[in-house]
């Protein structure tokens, strides 16, 4: 078993006060700290003081062939039976353990996430944190497309025999990222519908923009952001990718919350930012976790508990501010992504855009692009299919051979018992 880190400090982030939850809107709490803190903490976290595995770590490299091969070599934390670098893979829950992949900062290393990566571990996710994307003028649709790439294998290692995964992984993939990795979690969410949710630290705005692409991510969201932070600062990144997400999802600013005390002290980083933070890095980073964990049990594990215990923190909490859109009835449990699944990339898109339908039988299948109001705008395919993963090229123009305006269109699969669709956007 292993500890949380400063579990006492998490504690005095959780108000003695009730609360109740505004649709849209922002909810602030008083800084005066509560006075049974101890007994919240173990109120609305049961199991937070003692994590359920210890963990494991490993060193991979993920290869995809559908970009020539490309590697991504990653640090990998997994639920273990004894901690250290290659322990036995431990006995998962009947759902199976979740896949998560997590993006780095801007020259930032990976090792700098090591806090994050290995608490979810302890909670039974597999967590893959990418070291692509350290150069000095990082392409970020790479970057997203090796986030995507990384849960997506990590999840089917399930399937694998060869894997030590194997009959241990379940459906459900969350992609996670810190300030360019945050940005770069929204562009892999958009371009891959089969992720089931995003989540982020301080997302910074990209380029292909990680704004543009929110709409077409319709499944649970968790931000978080900082008052304090004047490297992304909330107004011009945060709050415009929270305003163009769809779905059900929360950003939390913290109080006093800088931009690089999202991640273990990094040279560079505290050197970009001219910010003075409120708070302590280890403040900050337990309350992330204080209101992270109860998420991602309630969206990856379908834990009801969990779900109720995430918005009665939120209404209770203190030293941040919240918004939040309506909540769904079942408060975040999503189902799993019906297959055959439907991939687009890069997404968006301005020459070319690939798209790919894995399915799983044979049988008549057809692919069409239509616009917002549901026109059928180009005719892709129409023919019977084999069970197999399919790649189609479509290069933004109508059936007349004319160049489409840029927006949002739909591309949709159809075939015998089956359908599957998801947005794109083309930018002229």
């Amino acid at each position: 078993m292993i500890y949380p880190p400063a579990t006492a400090r998490i504690a005095k982030q959780v108000s003695a006060r009730g609360g109740s939850m505004m649709t849209h809107a922002c909810m602030k709490k008083s800084s005066i700290l509560g006075v049974f803190t101890v007994f919240l903490l173990i109120f609305y976290l049961p199991g937070a003081v003692f994590a359920q595995y210890s963990v494991g770590t490993s060193d991979v490299t993920f290869v995809d062939p559908a970009r020539g091969n490309r590697s991504i070599p990653s640090d990998l934390y997994y639920p273990a039976l004894s901690a250290g670098a290659g322990a036995p893979v431990a006995d998962p829950p009947p759902e199976g353990f979740a896949a998560v992949a997590f993006g780095h900062g801007y020259q930032i290393g990976a090792g700098n996430y090591a806090w994050i990566a290995a608490l979810l571990a302890a909670e039974g996710c597999v967590v893959a944190v990418p070291r692509t994307g350290g150069e000095l003028f990082p392409d970020h649709s790479a970057f997203g497309l090796d986030l995507a790439f990384a849960a997506r294998a990590v999840r089917d290692a399930g399937a694998d025999p060869g894997s030590i995964f194997f009959g241990r992984m379940g459906p459900r993939t969350l992609v996670m990222g810190h300030s360019m990795g945050g940005g770069c979690s929204l562009l892999a969410a958009a371009g891959d519908t089969s992720i089931t949710a995003v989540a982020n630290f301080a997302a910074a705005e990209t380029d292909p923009s990680a704004v543009a692409v929110c709409p077409l991510i319709e499944r649970p969201a968790l931000l978080f952001a900082g008052t304090n932070d004047c490297v992304t600062p909330p107004a011009t990144h945060q709050i415009p990718m929270y305003e163009a997400l769809t779905a059900w999802r929360t950003l939390v600013t913290i109080d006093g919350a800088s931009h690089c005390q999202f991640n273990s002290y990094s040279f560079l980083c505290d050197l970009g930012e001219s910010c003075s933070a409120g708070i302590t890095r280890q403040e900050q980073q337990d309350l992330v976790w204080l209101l992270l964990r109860p998420w991602v049990l309630a969206v990856l594990f379908l834990d009801g508990d969990a779900a109720a215990q995430y918005q009665e923190l939120l209404a209770a909490g203190e030293g941040f501010t919240v918004m939040q859109s309506e909540v769904p009835v079942d408060a975040g449990p999503v189902t799993p992504v019906a297959v055959p699944r439907l991939e687009i990339f890069p997404n968006p898109f301005n020459a070319a855009v690939t798209i790919c339908i894995e399915t799983h039988s044979a049988g008549m299948a057809r692919l069409a692009v239509y616009d917002v109001r549901g026109r059928l705008v180009s005719a892709l395919m129409e023919r019977r299919l084999m069970a197999a993963t399919h790649r189609f090229q479509w290069d933004g123009r109508d059936t007349a051979g004319q160049p489409l305006p840029s927006g949002v269109y739909l591309v949709r699969g159809t075939g015998e018992g089956w359908h599957a669709e998801s947005k794109l956007v083309l930018l002229r």
